[in-house]
């Protein structure tokens, strides 16, 4: 079972007593690597890229499908990924909804897949839009945070291609949980928000999440400098939250992108 990476390129945090409606507005892409999930019998381990990891938003999926008679201690949960975790990928989110829908079923459950796995990862504090964004599949913007699910999708040319660096882990749970950090998010990215619904193209969307990235200052100094060397593509920016660059490029100008960076991933849009 696969889940997308997925790129968020601005959001605003949205908090409330009500854990569906908590969550995020914002706009991203997903891309079409990601994770995939194989489950079976052993002893109860989880493992990502063939390392044993404790992942908060997969315990939290297994705790709720226990209810329902599942036995983690019979199984391993085996995940596969070209990303590493804490890159701002989504990869915790993806983690969470394969396993979700896979325990839903293997137990052959009817309830909503989804919300748990948005509740497993908010309540971790791993992600707020990612499981949103990896089961609608596109280029997407979210129009309103966490449940029903309220976006608007917009398919773009398939000349485009993402290119992903990663330069290491950056924890969200310390950004999204930071007062002073919320108030400069929240405000650049409504703002920004407001932009992209007037103008929803693949160009604006990378013009914008650059803006936001610089004006919150939340963009790593080396990936500063990498968007301001890749102008010449469709635009560069980090992707959110994590220490992570993706630039969107063209054909034309894919070989001349991949030559300036050191490890670059080339991805598709997934839908």
């Amino acid at each position: 079972m696969f889940a997308p990476g997925h790129i968020t390129g601005f959001f605003a945090v949205h908090k409330s007593k009500d854990i569906l409606k908590t969550g995020s507005i914002g706009a991203g892409i997903t891309v079409n690597r990601g994770v995939n999930l194989n489950i079976e019998e052993g002893s109860g381990n989880i493992y990502y890229n063939k390392k044993k990891v404790d992942i908060c938003s997969v315990n939290k999926v297994l705790k709720y499908y226990e209810n329902f008679g599942f036995d983690k201690n019979n199984y391993d949960i085996i995940f596969t990924s070209d990303f590493p975790l804490g890159s701002g990928l989504g990869m915790s989110g993806g983690c969470a909804l394969t396993l979700s829908k896979k325990l839903n079923e293997m137990l052959d459950l009817k309830i909503n897949y989804v919300e748990i796995a948005h509740i497993s990862e908010v309540e971790c504090g791993t992600g707020l839009g990612d499981v949103i964004g990896q089961y609608v599949k596109g280029f997407i913007i979210r129009k309103s945070p966490g449940f029903p699910i309220n976006v608007e999708k917009f398919k773009v040319n398939e000349d485009y291609y993402i290119i992903i660096e990663i330069f290491g882990k950056k924890e969200t749970k310390e950004i999204i949980t930071d007062k002073k950090w919320i108030e400069k998010i929240n405000e650049f990215g409504k703002k920004y928000l407001n932009e992209l619904l007037k103008n929803p193209t693949l160009e604006n969307f990378v013009n914008l999440s650059y803006k936001f990235a610089v004006n919150t200052g939340l963009i790593n100094g080396n990936i500063l400098e990498l968007c301001n060397d890749l102008k010449f593509t469709v635009g560069a920016s980090q992707s959110m939250l994590g220490n992570t660059l993706f630039c969107i490029s063209k054909k034309d100008t894919l070989n001349d992108a991949i030559s300036i960076l050191k490890n670059p991933i080339v991805c598709k849009i997934y839908y």
